[in-house]
């Protein structure tokens, strides 16, 4: 799949092909110069790096051996002259036992000098002094102490490592130290720095180069992209140009190409191509369809022509049979027409009866119309009534509802009138003989009022019966009035269609009036068309010996028309397959 994706790729275009290996040849040589120079500088920044940490060593040696001859002729105490060294290439100690690291001496950003006996006690350091290094290891577990120890005692050498940077412990990078001893003062003075320290430059170098690398390839792919245009386009327009050509469209414009190079000398090629080759077609053309017009002619009239006399002859021999014929049934037609009239006068008497018919339903119809318009007034009369029925019975039913009220009020009264005599009563008995006749008094009120409670219940019961059957009327009353409308509208229903009948009844009567006047009509054509047919006949007899020759005559010219209409279809076919050639083509 890939390989036919590559071999697709770089054969679709020529503009791909040409941009693809214009690219590959700008880009390579500039992505391997750049890698040659960023692997060079780094090797030389490398090697300086290395001699830098070697002379700052050995200039710290020259300084220590000078220092040394000022101890050996009693100028200089030991003590002193050893820490003269480490503020030489450190500096002062502080007050939390640090040193801070010498700028004079750059060893890189993070490169610094610091100093060691031979069991590993470090003398002189930035920020360990006075530890012992001698089994420190690194992350693969290499003693590098031991191993810068020993190199500096056997002459001095390099030691690689792995040591967290001082910034962050948690990144670790590749050490290099330079090592050499001074045996007088058991000192291994050792020179330390990261690589990357080294190829800090030649980073730089390298994002150089891939700046320098972009750039080119930026400016060279858009070099490259107008110098493909130019020199694909018109190839493109050239080949789209004759693709069109080669499907037959030749109305397409002129190639308009400039260049004097082998572009232009080819569209112009390519141009009167197409103009000798457009010309060419269309004389062809014009003298195709000009045959096949011809032929297409000669065969229609000749085969119309066949076609005429096949038909003349048939209708010849028809005609003559005809005429034979029609003499023979011209005198049986004559009788046949005195029983059509005959039969055309039963026919008229029928259609005035069925006249009359129909004017004696329309009349029943009018009527049947009249009684159902009556209806439906009738129908509205009674509706109305019951409306009035309606409203009547619920005034009914509203007063016997305030009689009701009424009703109950009175009994309200006679219970409030029957417990004040019982309690004029109570107070006649206390009142003792003055109240005896007050007493009588109270008793017959309460006596009344009683007679007047039972009376209030009996009227209470039949203004209920009254309420139920008022409401029973209601309830029948509205249930006669939905089937009265009801009837109202089956009624106005039932008029509409008489209305319709007699519509339809008029109708027929007209039609039954036209049929009588057609008929009358018909009676007197066929009494005209009985002489004619006796006429008919004997002319027919004469026709029959002219007909005979004329059908013989056409005869001979269609066998004539068959071998023209051959000739002429050979030649339409010839020409259509002329046009099907010509027509692949478009001017």
């Amino acid at each position: 799949m890939k390989m036919n994706f590559v071999t697709d790729f770089f054969t679709k275009t020529i503009k791909r092909k040409l941009i693809t290996v214009s690219i590959l040849l700008l880009s390579i040589p500039l992505i391997v110069l750049g890698i040659i120079s960023y692997q060079k500088s780094s090797s030389s920044l490398d090697e300086i790096g290395k001699t830098n940490l070697r002379n700052s060593v050995e200039q710290t040696l020259e300084l220590i051996d000078a220092l040394n001859d000022q101890v050996k002729n009693g100028s200089l105490p030991l003590e002193d002259a050893q820490e003269r060294v480490k503020i030489a290439i450190l500096g002062e100690k502080q007050a939390d036992g640090t040193r801070p690291i010498n700028d004079s001496i750059y060893l890189g950003e993070n490169g610094y000098l610091f100093i060691a006996d031979s069991k590993g006690t470090v003398v002189a350091h930035p920020s360990v002094e006075g530890n012992n290094s001698w089994d420190s290891e690194d992350i693969h577990g290499n003693k590098y102490a031991q191993e810068y120890i020993e190199k500096g005692l056997n002459g001095g050498g390099f030691t690689y490592y792995f040591y967290p940077l001082p910034q962050n412990e948690d990144a670790i990078e590749e050490k290099v130290t330079y090592s050499e001893a001074y045996p007088e003062w058991d000192w291994i003075v050792v020179s330390s720095t990261y690589l990357s320290d080294f190829n800090e430059p030649a980073d730089e170098i390298l994002t150089l180069n891939m700046i320098v690398i972009g750039v080119s390839l930026i400016i060279g792919i858009l070099i490259i992209w107008l110098f493909t245009n130019q020199l694909t386009n018109p190839i493109r327009k050239v080949t789209d140009h004759m693709l069109h050509i080669g499907d037959g469209d030749l109305t397409l414009e002129q190639l308009h190409i400039t260049a004097n190079d082998e572009t232009g000398k080819l569209a112009n090629g390519i141009n009167e191509l197409q103009r000798k080759l457009k010309e060419i077609i269309q004389n062809i053309s014009i003298a195709s369809q000009s045959l096949s017009g011809h032929s297409e002619e000669l065969t229609q009239s000749a085969n119309e022509v066949q076609v005429g006399t096949d038909q003349i002859a048939k209708a010849m021999e028809e005609i003559a049979a005809g005429t034979e014929s029609q003499a023979h049934h011209a005198s049986s037609l004559s009788n046949t027409m005195g029983t059509y009239v005959e039969s055309i006068d039963e026919a008229n008497e029928n259609g005035l009866k069925i006249y009359q018919s129909s004017n004696e339903v329309l009349k029943l119809t009018d009527d049947g119309s009249q009684l159902m318009s009556q209806s439906v007034k009738q129908m509205s009369n009674i509706d109305q009534l019951v409306q009035d029925s309606v409203s009547k019975v619920q005034q009914l039913a509203t007063q016997s509802n305030e009689i009701s009220k009424l009703v109950t009020v009175i009994s309200d009264v006679a219970e409030q009138t029957n417990l004040l005599a019982l309690n004029a009563a109570i107070e006649a008995a206390r009142a003792g003989e003055q109240g005896k006749g007050f007493a009588v008094v109270a008793d017959e009120v309460r006596k009344l009022a009683e007679q007047a409670a039972n009376s209030v219940s009996e009227i209470t019961e039949i203004v209920d019966n009254i309420q139920t059957d008022t409401s029973e009327v209601v309830h029948s009353l509205q249930s006669g009035y939905i089937e009265v409308e009801k009837g109202t509208k089956q009624i106005t229903t039932t008029g509409e269609t008489f209305e319709k009948i007699n519509d339809a009844v008029k109708t027929v009567v007209t039609n039954a009036q036209t049929v009588r006047d057609n008929l009358t009509m018909i009676k007197s054509t066929s009494v005209e068309m009985n002489t004619s047919i006796e006429e008919i006949a004997s002319i027919s007899q004469e026709s029959a010996a002219s007909v005979e020759q004329t059908s013989a005559s056409a005869q001979q010219t269609s066998s004539s028309m068959e071998e023209v209409a051959s000739s002429s279809d050979e030649l339409s076919k010839l020409a259509e397959e002329l046009n099907a050639l010509i027509r692949r083509f478009q001017t």
